[in-house]
């Protein structure tokens, strides 16, 4: 069995009872540590030094390491002085075999050095699509894009989320060490029921930020009243200009309520009361919220952008709309027999496509043999 180390220390908000809405790439990547755990392996986390919160009794099986101390020699060339040093040694003492990298940082590069120099295989998971193209500009200095470039061509494999992000890696980096898999979920057989009702509200799910596009769920909302839109999330600091003004414009329409963070246990009972997921984004990957959704039968809403390798429409698993008067059309034309349907080809695609478990072998096949068949 395998030692499986995630770096991303922000997992640690999720294991420690951290009460508020996580990242989608932490969503994510405690299913994977879960799937690797259930199938047997050894799994390491990351944690910052001064990082002195607890693990919930739940996860007790997950190992502690320490990553670097984010206070100590915070000066400009701290990352060589210390985080890099103690990045090296924490990679050299714990002995794993495999690392996986949430999200490609510019010091991704540095780390598959390590890896290289100490015979650990070292994933990168593409988190969102806008790492494949010009948009990265937006979030990125020219000289961190050329790094994280770097790390992809340098680390052992490149796990994808869907064609764009697929086709895009692949006119940089070997074919042969990307694998296009998609996000994982731990399905409660409990709640994996299509609905019966076509009643319930519209469910807005995500962090306060650019890129969820708050414009358009406010033109939305706004132009159709009879829809009651609940929002689960809260601000991402630092909150950017256009989101503070439409969050604030939200709050003056009748039909909308905001619910604050949902706690991880509720999420999926808070998701299950909705008639829709209602998606609003500018960009995604693979949206967390659309296999949560999916797996309590509940049909998704989605601009056709966000709509990953065209899943939502070819298996009709919800509405693809391109405005919100589009929208407004295509749910009243919609019968209950049709959602009924919707509801249903959800609980079907979610248990052939997504299961954690399968999803985990696949991945650790690929890495043994070279070859990602189911």
């Amino acid at each position: 069995m395998s030692k499986i180390l995630f770096t991303q220390y922000q997992n640690m908000d999720l294991f420690t009872g951290e009460n508020k809405l996580l990242g989608g790439a932490v969503v994510q990547t405690s299913v994977w540590m879960k799937a690797f755990h259930q199938l047997g392996h050894d799994i390491y986390q990351g944690k910052l030094q001064n990082d002195d919160r607890t693990l919930l009794p739940q996860f007790q099986w997950v190992n502690i390491v320490d990553l670097y101390h984010p206070e100590r020699k915070k000066k400009r060339f701290c990352w060589y002085t210390h985080r890099l040093p103690a990045l090296y040694r924490m990679l050299r003492t714990s002995k794993c075999d495999i690392i996986y990298e949430s999200i490609p940082h510019w010091y991704s590069v540095y780390l598959a050095l390590f890896c290289k120099r100490l015979g650990i295989k070292h994933i990168i998971r593409i988190a969102s699509d806008n790492m494949m193209d010009s948009r990265i500009l937006l979030e990125q200095p020219k000289w961190k894009i050329k790094f994280i470039h770097l790390a992809f061509k340098l680390c052992s494999y490149v796990l994808v989320q869907n064609d764009y992000q697929l086709e895009a890696m692949s006119k940089s980096v070997k074919k042969k060490k990307i694998l296009k898999i998609y996000n994982p979920i731990e399905i409660n057989k409990d709640l994996l029921k299509p609905k019966q009702k076509t009643d319930g509200y519209y469910a807005w799910v995500a962090n306060f930020r650019y890129q969820k596009n708050l414009s358009l769920l406010f033109e939305i909302a706004k132009h159709n009243p009879d829809f009651e839109i609940k929002i689960a999330g809260s601000p991402k600091a630092p909150l950017d200009e256009e989101t503070a003004h439409y969050c604030e414009k939200l709050r003056t329409l009748p039909n909308v309520e905001f619910v604050g963070d949902v706690p991880r246990e509720r999420i999926l009972s808070f998701l299950k009361s909705a008639k829709f997921l209602l998606n609003t984004s500018r960009i995604e990957g693979f949206s967390n919220t659309f296999l949560e959704a999916m797996s309590v039968g509940t049909p998704i809403l989605c601009p056709p952008h966000v709509n990953p390798d065209g899943i939502i429409d070819s298996h009709n698993l919800g509405i693809v709309y391109s405005n919100s008067e589009e929208l407004r059309i295509s749910v009243h034309q919609l019968s209950a027999q049709k959602y009924s349907q919707m509801s249903m080809n959800c609980i079907d695609y979610i248990e052939k496509n997504h299961d954690h478990l399968a999803l985990a072998e696949r991945i650790l096949k690929y890495i043994k043999t070279g070859t990602s068949e189911r």
